[in-house]
């Protein structure tokens, strides 16, 4: 694995890390929506096409698109999706990532292009000694990512999550570069011990979350499209 390179001006990215500053419905560094229920889960899955970003130049600045199981109101978070770093003006090269936080820092594998259509999942299967499997697929390159971990203590599963997301760089959340709205769609998740039956977004409780800085909202998830499964995330503003 690579690990995560510094931005000029700025420490090291940390990692995607928990909602952050939760109040209600709103996070200062998530926005996307959240599935709880009285079961665990055992299931994500989303697509989206990876994003195009205009970065200001202010550091750290940086955005994560991520599927993944707890951290809402819990304290791990099993997740992986892409990243970009801004360098400056300069969006950077975009990575394939995963991360079991706190246990590891995001871990990029692979680059991804702007324009690439993405695949992510996490699934969890009881009985083995690595029960948590990260996958995420650039379904245009064909190159993937699989990794099979274990989780040492409190991966409660309370919690599915498709998220946009500014990390963490020591203890400074970052800077959102601008986005146009980014489609997460083929939006599953389960509690069943197979993975099965798979249910849309709309089919659990859900939330909206909505991701809010110092000068108001950063950015805003919409409402669920009519078959449940997805929603568009749109940017408002940088500054956290």
């Amino acid at each position: 694995m690579t690990s995560a390179p510094l931005v000029s001006a700025a420490p090291a990215l940390t990692s995607g890390g928990l909602a952050q500053h939760v109040r209600g419905t709103t996070s200062h560094n998530w926005s996307g929506y959240v599935n709880t229920d009285s079961k665990t889960f055992t299931f994500i899955e989303a697509n989206w096409t990876e994003p195009s970003y205009k970065c200001d130049g202010s550091s750290p600045e940086s955005a994560v698109i991520w599927v993944g199981l707890d951290g809402f109101n819990s304290s791990t978070v099993e997740q992986g999706g892409t990243i970009a770093i801004c360098n400056g003006k300069n969006q950077g090269t975009h990575f394939a990532w995963w991360e079991m936080f706190p246990h590891n820092s995001v871990q990029e594998v692979f680059p991804v292009k702007v324009g690439d259509k993405m695949f992510a999942s996490v699934t969890y299967k009881a009985g083995i000694a690595k029960p948590f499997n990260i996958f995420v697929k650039d379904t245009t390159s064909g190159v993937s990512l699989s990794m099979n971990e274990t989780c040492s203590s409190g991966c409660m599963r309370n919690s599915a999550e498709w998220i946009v997301e500014t990390p963490q760089f020591g203890s400074q959340i970052a800077f959102l570069p601008k986005f146009k709205p980014i489609a997460l769609t083929g939006g599953f998740s389960s509690v069943g011990t197979a993975q099965t039956p798979l249910v849309d977004i709309a089919g659990f409780p859900h939330q909206a979350i909505t991701m809010f800085g110092a000068s108001g909202n950063r950015a805003v998830p919409s409402a669920l499209a009519s078959n449940g499964q997805g929603f568009t995330d749109k940017w408002i503003s940088s500054a956290p």
